[in-house]
């Protein structure tokens, strides 16, 4: 993929730095490259669209700046660069794990606005939004970077795999009730990703999946088989996780079906063309999945005029 969407961005979050938007943190942050066997190659630093580790919290909307990393650290979740950062969030200007929490976190114990936001988004009426199937905690209606049974589900029993790492995490989850039925609604959540269209097909990855994709409601098995398909290349490698994952959830009897939102902005026209013509053309029910814009997205709260700080402040920055 050509990378326009990316530097357009990149470049706006360097603008608004610059106008002191981020107030006092320091930008300059390091890159570390790696090679396709995860082997460090080099680090680059002082980069100017990367806030140093110290200041990466100013990259956080400040009214949810202390509880989100608050839940990151409860639910002992992994932040994006971990590994290369500490523990903290990433400094990455134009990083998805920072642009959804944003967008989302202010939202996660307001059960009316987080209903009227997948109303809207699903087309579907709920009588209500559930409590996290996984956080503990009745009032936590979002569930960010869900995980839940991977290793019995899915097979995926890497070493040191928790939510965030090593393992299928769903950005967002939220849980609906509609009469009887119990619907999950699994979100990923892009901004800026491109990719090089890498076959991710492995022996692991075979022996995990290929038995749950020939035997999923959801997903087509590919005519030329399940390996080297498109179900290894991003980003319909990480979507058809997700699937899996939901379906074997439903059949555990944690709900009884899903819908599917895929957020991406409107101007990523190239992610957003690769999702329609690879990952949703593998689907045997496209109602069930939705690709929104996040404007789009918080468009209920917006219209009614809720959180007008919140959306001040995505206005500025994202939208």
């Amino acid at each position: 993929m050509r990378r326009e969407f990316y530097n357009e961005e990149r470049n706006q979050q360097i603008r608004l730095f610059k106008e002191g938007f981020f107030g006092d943190a320091k930008n300059g942050g390091h890159w570390t490259f790696f090679d396709k066997k995860g082997n460090k190659i080099s680090i680059v630093t002082d980069m100017d669209f990367i806030l140093r580790p110290e200041d990466s919290s100013a990259n956080i909307y400040s009214e949810i700046r202390q509880s989100s990393q608050d839940y990151f650290i409860h639910h002992n979740i992994s932040w994006w660069r971990q590994e290369e950062d500490g523990y903290c969030p990433p400094g990455h200007l134009v990083s998805s794990q920072i642009h959804c929490l944003n967008h989302l976190f202010v939202f996660r114990k307001d059960a009316k606005a987080v209903k009227m936001i997948i109303e809207e988004a699903t087309g579907m009426q709920f009588d209500k939004v559930l409590p996290s199937l996984i956080d503990g905690d009745e009032q936590s209606y979002i569930s960010f970077e869900f995980a839940l049974d991977n290793d019995k589900l899915l097979g995926e029993n890497d070493e040191g795999s928790k939510r965030g790492s090593l393992c299928t995490s769903i950005d967002v989850m939220i849980v609906a009730q509609e009469g009887e039925n119990k619907w999950l609604i699994p979100i990923e959540w892009k901004y800026t990703e491109t990719y090089l269209g890498t076959d991710k097909t492995n022996k692991k990855r075979i022996d995990r999946y290929a038995n749950l994709i020939k035997t999923s409601e959801r997903l087509r098995v590919p005519d030329d088989g399940i390996a080297h398909s498109i179900y290894f290349i991003e980003p319909s490698y990480e979507l058809m996780r997700q699937t899996l994952l939901c379906e074997q959830l439903v059949r555990k009897g944690y709900a009884n079906d899903f819908f599917h939102i895929n957020v991406i902005p409107m101007k990523h026209t190239e992610l957003r063309g690769a999702v329609e013509s690879d990952f949703m053309q593998m689907l045997n029910d496209k109602a069930k999945f939705k690709i929104i814009d996040p404007k789009d997205f918080l468009a209920p709260i917006e219209e009614k005029n809720l959180y007008p700080e919140l959306i001040d402040y995505l206005k500025k920055r994202y939208w």
